[in-house]
């Protein structure tokens, strides 16, 4: 199917968009129900451990 219409297309690609929003909506809902969730302390004490692995390669 060709469509042309520009309007036409841009709708397409923003139910595209908000499906996959949706999608990763719930996935996120999921991981704090299932308690795979970090404290911003966690992540920024993550973070810098990465920063300071990645520095000595």
């Amino acid at each position: 199917m060709k469509i042309e219409n520009t309007e036409t297309l841009e709708r397409i690609e923003d139910l595209m968009i908000q499906k996959e929003m949706e999608a990763r909506f719930q996935e996120s809902l999921e991981d704090i129900k299932e308690g795979r969730v970090h404290s911003l302390e966690e992540f920024k004490q993550m973070n810098e451990k990465w920063w300071k692995e990645r520095d000595m390669k």
